[in-house]
C-alpha cells in the first residue's frame, strides 16, 4: 500500500490499491490520529470488533470509535513505523468481515421505524378526515395482509395467515383504529422478538475474532512485518507485550504470560515457555515469544471455531426442527377455536382476539434462542459445539465410551514402584536405570529419568549403551553388567525371572506395566510404571453418573490386566481390552444395535472413525486434527471434566426448551379460553401474546447464555 503522509494543505489521504476500503487522515498530532472511514457508518458494523483489532496493532495505546461521524481516534507511542503499521493495518481491513450478521442472513437489523410511524397514525387518526385515515390506515396494513395472502398461497396456512385475518377483521367490523393498533403490536413482538433472537446470534459471533492485519515473521535475522495471508507453515513469528498470537505452533525461544480466555475460557493467564504450544486468537499479556508456526490461516484454532460457529448458526436441531413444525400444526388449532367462538357467539371482535393468540411464535422461536446462547456459554466454559443437534444428542445419550489413553489418562507415564530383589536399594537401582535410558525419547525412558530427578538421583557414567530395539538396553557400569527391559529380552539373556512371579502378578493386577532390570546375570529389580490417571477422572465419571448416564464404557489397546484395574477404579461398567483400532466401530455399532444412544470421547488419529460414527463425538483438546475434525464437540481445555461440563452444558439447554415450551402452553390456553370468552380485546390480546412471547425468549437467552464457570478440581 502507497501512503500519502503528507499533513500539508489539509488533511491527508490515502492511495489504496484496487479492492482495498477507503480511509482518509482527518487530524494528527504526535502520537495521535483521527482516521475517516466512510464504512464506519453502516448499521451492521460490529464496532467492538473494529476496535479490538485495531488494539491488537503493535504500539496501538487506545481507540475511541465515533460511528456516527465515520471516524476513528488513535493513541500510539508516536514511533513512525507503529504510524505506518497502523494505517496499513487499518488500511486492509474489510467491513464485510466486520458485520455483525443478523439471524436467517439478513444485513440490517430490526427498526423501529415501523412502530414509530403506527404509533404517530393513530395519534392522528382523531384529526384526520375520516377518509384520509382510513386510506392510511389501509396503506399501513397493507403489508400484513399481503403477506399473509402470499403465506397462504405458497407455504398454506400458518403464522401469518392469522395475524393478516386479525387486522382484516378490524376493518371489516369497522374500526380502523383497533386494526391498526392491533398491526402495531405485532409490529412491536416481531421488533422485540427479531431483536432476541439476533441478541442469541451475537453471542456467537461475539466469539469471531478477524485475524491481525500483520504478523512479524523473522527471516534472514530480520524482522519483518508481513500481511497476515503471507505467513507460511516453518516461519519464526515473533510476538510482543499486547499482541496477538497469529498463529498455532511451538514456541522455540522467549518467555511470556499469555491469556487464552478467548480461546480455551480460561481467564488467567498461563506461562508459555520453549516446547509450549502457542495459539492463534491468544494475547500476550507481557514477555515475548518466537513461535514456529505450524498451522496458518483457515487451519488455525481462531478459524476452526469461526467455522464452526458460522456453521452452527445454520445448522437446525431436530428440536428445533420439530417446534417449528409443532408450531405451525397449532395455527389449524387456532382456526378451529376462532370458528367454533364464532359460531357460538357471531362476535366478530371476539373472533379477532382469537387470532392474535397462538402457540406458534414462543414454542418456534424458543429452541433456537436457547441453542444459540447455550453454544456460546459452552465456548467460555472451553465446549466447542458444532451445532444445534450435536445438543441434543449429548443429552440424549445413554452411554458414554470413553478411549482410554490421552483421554482418562494423560497419555504419559509414571514411575509407581521400585522393587528390588537383591541387596541393593531402590535408589541405587534407580539412578542405574536412569543411566542406561539418558539418552533414550521413548515414553518409558522419560518416566524413569524423571523419577531420579524427583528423587534427587544423580546417575552413574556408563559405557556405551547396547540398544535392542523392542527388547531393552546393557551396558557396564561400574564393571557389573547391566541389563533393563523387557521379560521376553531377559529370557533371551538367560536371566530367569520365575521365582518373583508373585509381584510381576501384583503389578499385572495393580494395571501397571512391568520392567525388567537385572545386573551380571541375576535379577535385580522390578518397575512398575502406569499412564497416568487425570486428576478429574473419577469426578468426571461421578457427574456423568449424576446427570443420568446409564452405562461408562472403555476402550483401549492395552493389556487386559492393565485396563481392567483402571476400568474397576473409575467405576467402569464394561472395559474391552487389547483392541485394535478398527475393533473400536465395531463396538461401537454393537452398542447401538442394543439401542444404546452414545457419545464417543476420543482423542487419536485411530479414534476418528468411532467419533465419526457415535452419535455424537468429543475430541479431547490435545487431539490429534482427523480426531477434532471428525468430532461433533470439541474440548479446548485439556481436562475430561470438560466432559462432563459438555453433558451438564447440554441438559440445561434442553430443559429450558421444554419449560419455555410447557409456559407457551399454558400461557396462550389461558389466553385463548380468555380471548373466547369476550374478556380480551384485540389489543390487549395481542398485547398479552406479545408480552409473554418476549418473555419466553429472554427466560431462554439469560438461562442459557450466562453460567457460572465450572469449578476446577
Amino acid at each position: 500500500m502507497r501512503l500519502d503522509l503528507s499533513l500539508t494543505g489539509g488533511p491527508s489521504a490515502l492511495s489504496a490499491p484496487a479492492g482495498a476500503f477507503p480511509l482518509r487522515i482527518a487530524h494528527e498530532a504526535p502520537g495521535r490520529l483521527r482516521l475517516k472511514l466512510p464504512w464506519l457508518a453502516r448499521p451492521d458494523l460490529d464496532s467492538e470488533t473494529l476496535a479490538r483489532t485495531v488494539r491488537q496493532i503493535r504500539g496501538v495505546r487506545s481507540v475511541r470509535l465515533n460511528p456516527a461521524a465515520a471516524s476513528v481516534i488513535v493513541t500510539h507511542d508516536g514511533t513512525a513505523a507503529t504510524r505506518a503499521r497502523l494505517l496499513d493495518g487499518i488500511g486492509r481491513l474489510d467491513p464485510d468481515q466486520l458485520r455483525r450478521p443478523a439471524p436467517g442472513g439478513a444485513a440490517g437489523g430490526p427498526s423501529a421505524a415501523p412502530i414509530l410511524g403506527r404509533l404517530t397514525l393513530l395519534a392522528a387518526l382523531p384529526v384526520l378526515p375520516r377518509p384520509v385515515g382510513r386510506a392510511l390506515v389501509l396503506w399501513a396494513i397493507a403489508p400484513r395482509v399481503l403477506g399473509g395472502l402470499d403465506a397462504l398461497v405458497t407455504r398454506g396456512v400458518s403464522v401469518e395467515v392469522l395475524d393478516a385475518l386479525a387486522v382484516s377483521l378490524g376493518v371489516a367490523r369497522g374500526s380502523f383504529g383497533t386494526a391498526l393498533t392491533t398491526d402495531m403490536m405485532m409490529e412491536a413482538g416481531e421488533y422485540l422478538e427479531e431483536t432476541t433472537m439476533r441478541q442469541s446470534g451475537a453471542l456467537l459471533q461475539g466469539l469471531l475474532m478477524p485475524n491481525p492485519a500483520t504478523a512479524r515473521i523473522e527471516r534472514a535475522g530480520a524482522v519483518l512485518d508481513l500481511p497476515f495471508e503471507q505467513v507460511a507453515q516453518g516461519d519464526i513469528v515473533v510476538v510482543q507485550t499486547g499482541e496477538a498470537v497469529p498463529v498455532d505452533g511451538l514456541v522455540i525461544a522467549g518467555a511470556a504470560q499469555v491469556n487464552e480466555a478467548s480461546i480455551t475460557g480460561e481467564s488467567l493467564a498461563v506461562t508459555k515457555e520453549p516446547g509450549a504450544q502457542a495459539i492463534a486468537g491468544s494475547t500476550l499479556e507481557s514477555g515475548l515469544l518466537r513461535i514456529r508456526a505450524e498451522q496458518v490461516g483457515a487451519e488455525t484454532t481462531t478459524a476452526r471455531i469461526a467455522a464452526l460457529i458460522r456453521g452452527a448458526l445454520e445448522e437446525r436441531s431436530e428440536t428445533e426442527k420439530l417446534a417449528g413444525a409443532q408450531a405451525n400444526r397449532q395455527v389449524w388449532m387456532t382456526l378451529g377455536l376462532g370458528a367454533a367462538t364464532l359460531a357460538v357467539t357471531r362476535d366478530l371482535r371476539r373472533l379477532s382476539s382469537v387470532f392474535l393468540v397462538d402457540y406458534a411464535c414462543p414454542i418456534k422461536l424458543s429452541a433456537p434462542v436457547a441453542v444459540r446462547a447455550t453454544m456460546s456459554a459452552a465456548v467460555a466454559r472451553g465446549i466447542l459445539i458444532k451445532g444445534g443437534p450435536s445438543i441434543e444428542k449429548l443429552s440424549a445419550a445413554d452411554t458414554f465410551v470413553f478411549d482410554k489413553t490421552g483421554t482418562l489418562t494423560e497419555g504419559t507415564l509414571e514411575l509407581c514402584d521400585v522393587l528390588p530383589l537383591g541387596s541393593q536399594p531402590g535408589a541405587e537401582l534407580l539412578a542405574l536405570a536412569a543411566a542406561l535410558e539418558t539418552s533414550a525419547h521413548h515414553p518409558i525412558a522419560r518416566a524413569i529419568r524423571a523419577a531420579a530427578r524427583a528423587g534427587g538421583l544423580t546417575p552413574p557414567a556408563t559405557g556405551d549403551v547396547g540398544v535392542e530395539v523392542g527388547q531393552g538396553l546393557r551396558a557396564r557400569v561400574a564393571g557389573a553388567e547391566v541389563l533393563i527391559g523387557a521379560r521376553h529380552f531377559m529370557a533371551r539373556e538367560g536371566v530367569d525371572f520365575s521365582a518373583h512371579a508373585a509381584q510381576i502378578e501384583a503389578l499385572a493386577e495393580a494395571g501397571k506395566m512391568t520392567l525388567y532390570m537385572a545386573l551380571d546375570g541375576r535379577p535385580a529389580a522390578l518397575f512398575g510404571l502406569r499412564d497416568r490417571l487425570r486428576a478429574d477422572a473419577r469426578a468426571t465419571a461421578s457427574r456423568l453418573r449424576r446427570a443420568g448416564v446409564k452405562h461408562l464404557v472403555m476402550l483401549t489397546g492395552d493389556r487386559r490386566a492393565r485396563a481392567t484395574a483402571l476400568g474397576r477404579a473409575l467405576g467402569f461398567d464394561a472395559v474391552h481390552a487389547e483392541l485394535r483400532p478398527e475393533d473400536k466401530a465395531e463396538i461401537l455399532a454393537r452398542l447401538k444395535a442394543e439401542g444404546r444412544q452414545i457419545a464417543f470421547v476420543g482423542d487419536g488419529i485411530n479414534d476418528a472413525p468411532a467419533l465419526a460414527s457415535a452419535g455424537v463425538g468429543i475430541a479431547m483438546a490435545q487431539g490429534a486434527d482427523i480426531a477434532r475434525a471428525a468430532a461433533d464437540i470439541t474440548l479446548s481445555e485439556d481436562r475430561i471434566s470438560a466432559v462432563a461440563d459438555a453433558r451438564e452444558t447440554c441438559d440445561r439447554a434442553m430443559a429450558i426448551i421444554r419449560t419455555n415450551t410447557t409456559l407457551a402452553l399454558a400461557i396462550n390456553t389461558g389466553l385463548f379460553v380468555a380471548a373466547s370468552s369476550g374478556r380480551l380485546s384485540p389489543v390487549a390480546a395481542s398485547l398479552m401474546h406479545n408480552g409473554s412471547t418476549f418473555a419466553l425468549l429472554l427466560h431462554a437467552l439469560a438461562q442459557a447464555g450466562f453460567p457460572e464457570r465450572p469449578v476446577r478440581p
